[in-house]
């Protein structure tokens, strides 16, 4: 007589299947509008770090950095005799050829449809009237070691005031030539203080009739995300090592 040997699962094996099976219903059930949100914030770095190596790219090219684009700019860098018409703008993506949806006073969009946001520095280190970063020639003039960026980043807005951060302890860069940024998703409506630091003036102007929220000083605030109220942070925020800026512009011949 023939004796057949069934074939089944150990509980073990069921054990592991279950489990895989679960992980893979936990990521199908995680909420659409979570993974949405999450692509946004992957697409929001990659744009600043796609603004940062054009800016840094302008520099290799012309010697010096462009200015802010203003509402009235449509996308353009918009310098002024020896400045910028404004130091507090919005990225020049006509001037550095960068692609992304526009608005209607032609201003690159973040991945939330806020246009992004772009300060640079106004030091004038030789006092000649000239805004050291964005005129052509005056990095050269001024010299590497007289150079002083004054765009200030810090951990929190707390016990800031409009030219500094609290403490080095608080401080993440003593001195940047530019700072570029987005508002993240809540750019229409925060409450904390440490957001409102990256946006304490207004700029008008285009097209559109639209008055904007920028920078109104040199002291910026990046930090971890939160969604409490009054405390909520989701700006993105780049900016740019002089060491490193001076270093690519001695590679290109601008600099001694």
């Amino acid at each position: 007589m023939c004796r057949y040997r069934q074939q089944g699962f150990s509980l073990v094996e069921l054990s592991v299947v279950i489990l895989v099976m679960g992980l893979l219903l936990g990521g199908l059930m995680m909420p659409l509008s979570v993974q949405r949100e999450n692509s946004r914030l992957r697409d929001g770095q990659e744009q600043l770090q796609s603004v940062e190596s054009a800016v840094v790219g302008f520099a290799l090219v012309n010697g010096y950095l462009p200015c802010p684009a203003t509402p009235a700019s449509a996308g353009v860098a918009a310098p002024a005799g020896s400045a910028c018409s404004a130091q507090h703008g919005f990225v020049p993506a006509t001037t550095l050829n960068l692609s992304g949806q526009r608005n209607a006073d032609n201003l690159l969009l973040d991945p939330w449809g806020s246009p992004l946001r772009y300060s640079i520095s106004a030091s004038d280190a030789n006092g000649d009237g000239s805004w050291d970063f964005v005129t052509p020639g005056e990095l050269a003039a001024v010299t590497m070691p007289l150079l002083l960026p004054e765009m200030m980043v810090c951990s929190t807005a707390a016990g800031s005031s409009s030219t500094a951060c609290a403490g080095s302890n608080v401080t993440l860069t003593g001195g940047s030539p530019l700072i570029i940024y987005s508002l993240g998703k809540n750019w229409v409506s925060f409450s904390s203080a440490d957001e409102a630091e990256n946006v304490g003036a207004n700029l008008a102007g285009g097209v559109s009739g639209t008055s904007y929220r920028v920078a109104s000083d040199s002291v910026f605030v990046v930090r971890g995300k939160s969604e409490l109220s009054g405390n909520e942070f989701d700006d993105l925020l780049t900016w740019i090592s002089p060491n490193h800026l001076f270093g690519r512009l001695v590679e290109a011949g601008h600099l001694p």
